[in-house]
């Protein structure tokens, strides 16, 4: 019965189903369906090979069934996915706003300020936290579309940032700066995470900040170089990293 286990197991790898679980009840209904073709078959006489080249003729070809399945199941595959993205960007942005927050109260209480000056702007604030995420999970995005091609990896962040380019400097322009260096760093430092490299990535939050301070000078106020920013973005992409793990390996199973 090895050309039955072949016939389902080329359907399932073409179908595209949505999830592990789906997988196995179409598999099992599969299974079940040419199981009793070809006892059908074979009950009329033929052998083993003439009952498998009659159970594909009539069954039909792999790669039309599983077009079938492909477009039945299209809308259930794209929630699921819609509903896996929107976990991934609510948890990460509330960790990167976590993260964030914390850093500036440590400093405000070194520095003898107030904590609840870093609660000034606050709109601006929300903003630099979503681009933030918005930066790291394009590019992990673009790994999941092109896991072969680091370049080709690259292109829905690229995509997505310069289309946030054009929103931010149409609506907030005298602040605009900030957010797209907030997403940029967050998008290389995915980039050079994949190199597994130790330490490189920090690198990659440092650079974009370094370019924007060279090319527009103080980013934020009484600071030259922007070490607070540049800590929270590190510590931010650090936590962002280890919650794509733990999506990767509860959410993507859970959901499969």
């Amino acid at each position: 019965m090895m050309y039955l286990d072949h016939i389902v197991s080329r359907i399932i790898s073409l179908a595209n189903l949505p999830g592990n679980k789906r997988q196995r009840e179409i598999e099992k209904e599969l299974r079940a369906h040419l199981d009793d073709l070809a006892a059908e078959v074979r009950s009329q006489g033929y052998n083993d090979e003439a009952a498998a080249r009659i159970v594909r003729i009539r069954f039909g070809g792999p790669q039309e069934i599983a077009a079938g399945f492909a477009s039945v199941y299209a809308p259930e595959r794209w929630a699921k996915r819609i509903l896996q993205s929107t976990i991934l960007f609510a948890a990460s942005t509330v960790a990167v706003a976590i993260v964030v927050s914390t850093v500036q109260s440590v400093a405000a209480m070194c520095t003898a300020g107030s904590v609840l000056s870093t609660l000034r702007d606050i709109y601006q604030e929300v903003v630099g936290f979503g681009m933030i995420t918005a930066g790291y999970c394009s590019l992990y995005a673009g790994e999941r579309i092109f896991p072969t091609s680091l370049v080709r990896a690259a292109l829905p962040s690229v995509s997505l940032g310069m289309c946030l380019a054009a929103v931010l400097a149409w609506l907030i322009p005298q602040h605009a700066v900030l957010p797209m260096v907030a997403f940029a760093c967050a998008a290389s430092a995915r980039l050079l995470q994949r190199l597994e490299i130790p330490f490189l990535w920090y690198a990659g939050t440092a650079l974009p900040l370094l370019i924007a301070w060279m090319l527009f000078g103080r980013l934020i106020p009484c600071w030259e170089f922007p070490w607070l920013v540049w800590l929270g973005l590190t510590v931010s992409c650090k936590a962002l990293r280890e919650i794509i793990g733990l999506y990767e390996r509860v959410i993507v199973q859970d959901l499969a």
